[in-house]
């Protein structure tokens, strides 16, 4: 048992900075490789964290430590023992389709960051939507495209036929590229202003949410509706939550910059972040598709009524992915865990 908790730390803290000192350089090393001299001093200060681990433990004393210890052991012990994937398992089919998955589960256990992302967006549409039905003044200032401001225009001119993307199949290919690309860029940007603690992401959320609620009190003020319903339904139920999931990311970034003294394991941290990454950007994926390919066709060629259906059949599909794939695989493991534990 450690009599005197203060002089052991004292003692012992140099050995724990060097091991944490070893393990960062090592994590960011893209192979992970160990020199000679790195591999026996790894060992040295893992067997010497282990030992000051188990004084901790049996001593039954400052559970703060021992849980500190306990990361740095496991953190140790994963570099020892951690082998490099060959080329055969990187090009495993199944490895990459795992994020399938893997990102509705990550969806869901950071599924409090969404609600703020969409109570962000939410306060933002408010205002937008405030802002343009009592204020006419704020639609120059809100909506300065023409043909957000100008709905009666911009329907004549789909519906006869004469918009741009309805020309030919190489056109809507190329806007279909442009779309992707600048959606994924405005995401990546909310997902990556979590490093400002939040704050841009959310001011990001917030002028997206005023834009998008202006649009909408716009075009129902002039009757267009249901045009916009089916204009914006076929891609806007991927698109939406993707900057959505995007500013979740965000959030979650910035959480993971106020607590990073608590969180030892930041690898796996940022893995979470990275994985919903990936997966809204293939959600833009399908929306910037689905924009310039069929939003964009418009009555006679299709039926509105034909569009907003598949808006929300899209919607269905996109509902029951995020909160029913992975629960299968998820309650197994969780299940596996409490088996092992109960011996």
């Amino acid at each position: 048992m450690i009599l005197n908790l203060e002089r052991f730390r004292a003692q012992a803290q140099p050995r724990w900075k060097d091991l944490e000192s070893l393990l960062s350089a090592l994590e960011s090393r893209p192979d992970r490789r160990l020199d000679s001299a790195e591999a026996e001093q790894l060992q040295q200060l893992y067997a010497q964290a282990s030992a000051d681990l188990n004084r901790v433990t049996h001593g039954a004393l400052a559970p703060d430590l021992r849980q500190y210890l306990e990361r740095l052991v496991a953190r140790a012990y994963a570099e020892l023992h951690y082998t490099p994937p060959t080329r055969s398992q990187l090009w495993q089919p199944r490895r990459w389709l795992r994020i399938f998955t893997a990102f509705p589960e990550s969806f869901r256990r950071q599924s409090r960051y969404f609600a703020m992302a969409a109570l962000v967006t939410i306060s933002g549409c408010t205002l937008g939507a405030l802002a343009v039905r009592y204020d006419p003044a704020s639609v120059d200032v809100l909506l300065p495209a023409n043909y957000l401001r100008n709905p009666g225009e911009r329907v004549h001119e789909e519906e006869q036929g004469q918009a741009r993307h309805s020309n030919s199949a190489q056109i809507e290919a190329e806007f279909s590229a442009q779309l992707i690309r600048h959606n994924i860029q405005v995401a990546l940007l909310a997902a990556a202003l979590g490093v400002t603690f939040g704050v841009g992401t959310a001011l990001l959320l917030f002028e997206n949410g005023v834009l998008l609620g202006a649009v909408a009190v716009r075009y129902t003020q002039q009757g267009f509706g249901l045009f916009m319903s089916a204009w914006l339904l076929p891609h806007g139920v991927f698109e939406i939550p993707s900057i959505l999931i995007a500013g979740q990311a965000g959030f979650y970034l910035a959480r993971l910059l106020l607590h990073r003294r608590e969180d030892r394991n930041v690898r796996d941290s940022m893995r979470e972040w990275l994985i919903l990454v990936a997966g809204l950007a293939m959600m833009l994926v399908w929306a910037g598709f689905m924009e310039a390919f069929f939003s964009q066709h418009h009555a006679p060629v299709l039926p509105y009524g034909f569009k907003v259906g598949v808006g929300l059949a899209e919607l269905v599909l996109l509902t029951l992915y995020l909160l029913l794939i992975g629960r299968t695989e998820s309650a197994r493991v969780t299940r596996s865990g409490l088996a092992t534990e109960n011996g």
